[in-house]
């Protein structure tokens, strides 16, 4: 049983309606964990949803940087292109271009310019990572999903090698 202690404040915040408050008032004690927890028992979900999205952005402060908890976060909220993005700029090419797959297939992210975008970002930067391992079937793959953004790198890949002969 997890069982957390709060001060009276919280207490009487949450006792007259006002666990938002009481959310914000434990963050900004640094209280960060009973904030979350408070606001998911007490508040609907928009403001939990408030309440978390401050958390992340908390965790992905510079003096914090907690950004793989970040992403945990906004999972259970349903925040996947902002995973994806997260994964992207974390430099996890192979986790960002597999979760973006699934997200895909399972219809989580909206597809639209500006995700667009980023899906050919992130397919376009996994294949160049694919190409420096050496994996060339997996990185024309990745390059011909990644559009415009793969489209040199694919073209690269599907030249046959020049081989170096001697006189």
């Amino acid at each position: 049983v997890i069982c957390f202690y709060f001060p009276e404040g919280v207490q009487l915040l949450s006792l007259i309606d006002k666990a938002a408050d009481a959310c914000r008032y434990l963050q900004t004690y640094g209280e960060w964990n009973r904030a979350a927890w408070l606001a998911k028992v007490r508040l609907n979900s928009e403001e939990c949803g408030d309440v978390l999205k401050r958390w992340v952005d908390h965790l992905c402060a510079p003096q914090v940087n907690q950004k793989s908890k970040a992403i945990l976060v906004l999972l259970s909220l349903g925040c996947f292109t902002r995973v994806a993005e997260m994964l992207h700029s974390m430099r996890y090419f192979d986790r960002a271009a597999l979760f973006v797959e699934v997200c895909l297939k399972y219809g989580t992210i909206e597809v639209n310019e500006d995700t667009n975008k980023l899906i050919h970002m992130v397919f376009a930067d996994y294949a160049r990572s694919l190409k420096t391992l050496g994996f060339k079937q997996g990185a024309i793959l990745f390059a011909s999903k990644a559009g415009a953004a793969g489209k040199d790198l694919l073209n690269e890949l599907k030249q046959p090698k020049e081989e170096v002969t001697e006189e």
